[in-house]
């Protein structure tokens, strides 16, 4: 039995003293709570009788002031119109005439004019914007890869070697360590521009006759392998312009897993895999890398391809004390020569060693733009032509306030800016080997030279023989990638890669995995005249150590003023670069668009032989009418062109605004922070 105590419980209840503590508590709380609920309930009544009086004095206001209002409405209007036959029949002067004042009555909204284009919706590509640094590359993955290096300490020219190694990975079919590549850097501490030139040279036994009669050896197999120069260029400039806080290796190591481990074949990839499946099939180095075990047939959009041999090679070369020697002069060049010279090209192991990147300390620096500086690399890259299109447009509409974009004058000049562009270009080639080129380049960078052409442009389209004396052409040179970056420190890095055509030479090496280039395809040859008739410019062919004209546009546009960068751009597709970066920044820095307007806008492209203007099928077809028909333009439609632009403009507020170009099916956008 247990045992009852003083704190023990009886019958379920407490201590004498509990009971009574306890019993006193609830009378209190049952008082407090009856107190506050009738306080509520008067509380209540009352603020309902002030509201209901509220109520009736708000609707008994409401209804003077309504009476009110509708007779001095009344006045007013027969006054104004009074007012308005009198003016109508000139007893009375206008009484708005000198008065910055609105009308009376409000006006209509403007309705949309009959003479208003039609512009297609936006893409869906992202707009981007960073405080810092950012970077813009031909796929996503690489423009991440770019960004954590800065993340790590790296500056612009680090983020641009990885994430055109990347490029090189996974999108095989347009650069890689088998090509080169033309780079406009800023430093912002001298606040000048310097242009590298690490394009691919003709090999010494190369001559200007070589593929007479034989033009498809230049276009696929090994005699159409220029010298590889995009490991020299990176290693150069990382030599000389590298931040010290990221190591050689470090760039490396993310494009070795993606290449080792495999990556997601884009959208782009297994268009292009398809399309040149044939070749594919019917050369066993290509077959080997490019089509999957388990089907036989090219890799799919989706499947991982693995690219185990290239993984190697740049682990090499990752770990490489001089990776310059191991590749132009040591084992890797032996490997090289020895390959290529088997099976009937011309790269021999001297050419290799004798490669050298050129540095141009003063580059091409352009003051066509007002208040600006476009700088770019001269001759064999196409900078000065394209910036000859914006300072030509810049000449009509910089300055002008509005510009309104949908006057079809706009787009003749631009059309005919650009023929004057291209028809000139066909007399220019590499400075080293075609001494009038450098002269004439200097002087289109000035005011004077974009004047004048601006003072030929007419109210029609002219004959063909109207933009140039010179009946020479050039061949069309191909696919390309490019990267844009601008790092914390305001530097600034605008580089376009290439080995020329999709796959290049078609030729993957079976001991590195390095696609080689076709850069030989780019020059021109004596006595091969093209589709229109036209003889090939002399300025332009094949000579030993020579490099081939590109239409390649590094651009980097800076601040006359301050020295701050305004706006990194390039492009890659081939001839289209030209018209498409030069598009970019008028839309940009002449017609204060948003870099995603420049970008997704519709593009215009006469490169002057043939002589038509390609156009994208999105463009207003009204447009298109009144450039055919009043301003007697002749076109040729295409539903998205062959032309993919990458660009950062940093506007007044100091951030960093950023644009992928939709065109290309590959998941690509900015990144920074």
């Amino acid at each position: 039995m247990a045992r009852v105590g003083a704190s023990s419980p009886v019958n379920g209840r407490g201590s004498p003293s509990e009971v009574f503590s306890t019993n006193i508590l609830d009378i209190e709380k049952q008082k407090k709570a009856s107190n506050k609920s009738n306080y509520y309930k008067w509380f209540a009544i009352i603020s309902a009788l002030l509201c209901i009086l509220f109520l009736l004095a708000t609707i008994g206001l409401a209804i003077v002031l309504g009476i009110k209002i509708r007779n001095q409405g009344d006045v007013a209007d027969n006054k104004d119109e009074h007012d308005q036959n009198k003016y109508a029949h000139g007893s009375m002067d206008n009484p708005l005439s000198d008065l910055p004042v609105a009308p009376l009555r409000p006006q209509k909204t403007k309705s949309k004019s009959e003479n208003d284009l039609d512009w297609p919706i936006p893409s869906g590509s992202l707009h981007a914007t960073y405080k810092r640094a950012a970077i813009a590359t031909d796929h996503g993955m690489c423009s991440e890869i770019g960004r954590n290096i800065m993340m790590s300490g790296g500056n612009a020219v680090e983020a641009m070697i990885a994430g055109l190694l990347c490029i090189g990975v996974v999108n095989p079919q347009s650069s890689g360590l088998g090509g080169g590549f033309l780079m406009t850097l800023y430093n912002s501490t001298t606040q000048r521009c310097i242009s590298v030139d690490a394009r691919e040279v003709a090999p010494s036994a190369s001559n200007s006759t070589m593929f007479v009669g034989r033009v498809q050896e230049a276009f696929a197999g090994y005699r159409s392998i220029a010298v590889p120069s995009e490991l020299h260029g990176y290693w150069s400039v990382f030599q000389r312009f590298g931040s010290g806080r990221v190591t050689w290796k470090q760039l490396f190591e993310p494009s070795i897993k993606l290449a080792r481990d495999g990556f997601p074949v884009s959208s782009n990839l297994a268009m292009i895999l398809e399309k040149k499946e044939s070749i594919i099939m019917n050369e066993p180095t290509l077959r080997k890398v490019f089509t999957d075990p388990r089907s036989g047939r090219v890799y799919e959009e989706g499947d991982l391809l693995q690219r185990l041999l290239l993984a190697d090679t740049l682990e090499e070369l990752a770990n490489a004390t001089d990776p310059v020697e191991l590749f132009y002069k040591g084992g890797i060049a032996q490997t090289i020569a020895a390959e290529i010279q088997e099976n009937g090209g011309h790269i021999t192991a001297e050419d290799l060693a004798n490669y050298e990147t050129i540095f141009h300390e003063t580059p091409l620096e352009s003051e066509v733009l007002p208040g600006e500086i476009m700088c770019g690399p001269p001759p064999p890259s196409s900078f000065p032509v394209t910036q000859s299109i914006i300072g030509v447009m810049a000449q009509f509409y910089h300055n002008k306030g509005d510009v309104d974009l949908d006057d079809p004058l706009l787009y003749h000049r631009l059309i005919e800016s650009e023929k004057f562009a291209y028809a000139i270009r066909t007399k220019l080639g590499d400075i080293d080997f075609v001494p009038n080129a450098k002269k004439l380049v200097y002087n289109m960078t000035k005011p004077a030279y974009v004047r004048w052409i601006a003072s030929l442009i007419k109210n029609t389209s002219q004959p063909f023989s109207y933009y140039t004396r010179e009946k020479t052409a050039l061949v069309d040179d191909h696919g390309t990638s490019h990267v844009v970056v601008i790092d914390k420190e305001g530097n600034a890095v605008s580089t376009t890669s290439t080995i020329n055509q999709h796959f290049g030479s078609q030729r993957v090496s079976p001991t590195l995995g390095i696609i080689w280039n076709d850069e030989m395809d780019d020059f021109s040859t004596p006595g091969s005249s093209n589709a229109f008739g036209f003889p090939p410019s002399p300025a332009n062919f094949i000579e030993p150590g020579k490099r081939a004209m590109s239409s390649m546009s590094p651009t980097i546009i800076y601040s006359k003023s301050d020295g701050k960068v305004k706006m990194v751009v390039g492009g890659s597709g081939g001839s289209r670069i030209i018209s498409a970066v030069a598009q970019t920044v008028i839309r940009a820095m002449i017609f204060n668009q948003t870099v995603k307007e420049a970008v997704d806008a519709p593009r215009l492209h006469n490169q002057y032989m043939p002589y038509v203007t390609e156009y994208e099928t999105t463009s207003p077809e009204s447009l298109i009418d009144v450039l055919t028909n009043t301003y007697k333009q002749n076109f040729t439609g295409i539903p998205k062109q062959a032309s993919v632009v990458q660009a950062l403009v940093v506007m007044d507020d100091g951030y960093i605004h950023g644009n992928s170009d939709f065109r290309r099916q590959t998941a690509t956008y900015p990144t920074g922070f």
